[in-house]
């Protein structure tokens, strides 16, 4: 009688075969979870700028307080905060930046703007001990004057 089986060098070849399979595709799969979690980092910085920029936004804010740097967390404007997760996880921080928008002029004169503001929002933090930053910028023209003119930069 003779005996059917695998030698040792057919199941070795068998299992280099499937593991040059299967590695690419689980390395697929890491770098796909470490890019949604990037992603992720990314949508909280945004949505915590976007929130700091909305609050800076308001009328009874901004045209009082021309120009001013703000840190992030800071005692005096306790309106202007970071999620708290966001903030211990990734040890962040930010600065919230108010000032007449550099370069832009009213048209036909070349006097500076003073009824354009231009609001930055920069956000820092410690992603897998590498440090990011997100900066959301934005204009507010002050419409409640009757002084207000054309930028030349627009």
């Amino acid at each position: 009688m003779q005996k059917r089986a695998f030698t040792l060098i057919e199941v070795m070849l068998a299992v280099f075969i499937i593991g040059v399979g299967v590695v690419p595709v689980l390395m697929m799969f890491i770098q796909g979870t470490r890019t949604v979690e990037k992603g992720g980092v990314i949508l909280e910085a945004s949505i915590a700028a976007q929130n700091i920029l909305d609050r800076a936004r308001s009328d009874s804010f901004i045209w009082q307080t021309v120009p001013v740097t703000i840190n992030i967390p800071d005692k005096n404007y306790p309106e202007f905060t970071l999620p708290e997760t966001f903030r211990v996880k990734y040890q962040a921080s930010g600065t919230l930046v108010i000032e007449e928008a550099p370069g832009h002029t009213v048209l036909g004169t070349g006097a500076r703007e003073p009824n354009l503001l231009q609001l930055t929002v920069i956000l820092n933090w410690l992603e897998n001990g590498m440090p990011k930053e997100f900066r959301l910028l934005n204009y507010r023209a002050n419409t409640n004057t009757v002084n207000l003119k054309t930028s030349s930069t627009f």
